[in-house]
């Protein structure tokens, strides 16, 4: 199944916009856990704040996460996704995983909106 091409319009220029600002960090030699924290800081905000509002298949986060994974590693990977985002006790390295953050904020948005309280954008959705 095709994305739909509001998704790919919304989520090109955002990809580009990923990829650029880790090509600014590639020349640092960062270790991989300052990749990670990177990654945490300047390319999870950009990419979760278009991914928090509009329904993504996954088609679209895949070339996100392929385009950190390739900064991670300049090329195959080295280790298994797994254990990047394992915690420290598991032996893993605490990286975030797109797929189950997007999962979470869309959880949490519904527990928002059954929540008994009146707010506008309730009641644009309640219109729709």
């Amino acid at each position: 199944m095709a994305p739909k091409i509001g998704a790919k319009l919304n989520f090109a220029e955002i990809l580009k916009s990923l990829s650029k600002t880790l090509k600014r960090w590639e020349w640092r030699h960062l270790t991989l856990y300052g990749k990670i924290q990177v990654v945490k800081t300047f390319v999870k905000p950009k990419f979760m704040f278009r991914a928090s509002v509009i329904s993504l298949p996954k088609i679209i986060i895949k070339p996100v996460v392929s385009t950190i994974y390739s900064f991670f590693w300049k090329g195959q990977d080295k280790i298994k996704h797994l254990a990047l985002i394992s915690d420290y006790k598991n032996g893993g390295l605490r990286m975030s995983h797109i797929q189950t953050i997007i999962d979470t904020q869309r959880i949490i948005r519904l527990r928002k909106y059954t929540e008994d309280y009146i707010s506008p954008w309730k009641q644009i959705l309640i219109h729709s």
